[in-house]
């Protein structure tokens, strides 16, 4: 099992939109690293989660 890391995270009022897709992403990204399945699997999920925040400038 993998240590644990601690993270602080802000969120600004002045660039909210911003602010939330950047939690977003890496929330997503958390939860990826987290499953059990191979890392080109991983990588595919992470390219088709920044897509869809693209194409969807985040909302």
């Amino acid at each position: 099992m993998s240590k644990s890391r601690i993270s602080k995270i802000t969120y600004s009022q002045d660039l909210s939109a911003e602010s939330a897709v950047w939690v977003q992403k890496l929330v997503t990204k958390l939860l990826i690293n987290e499953l059990d399945i191979d890392c080109s699997v991983k990588a595919k999920l992470l390219h088709s989660a920044d897509q869809r925040f693209r194409y969807k400038g985040g909302k």
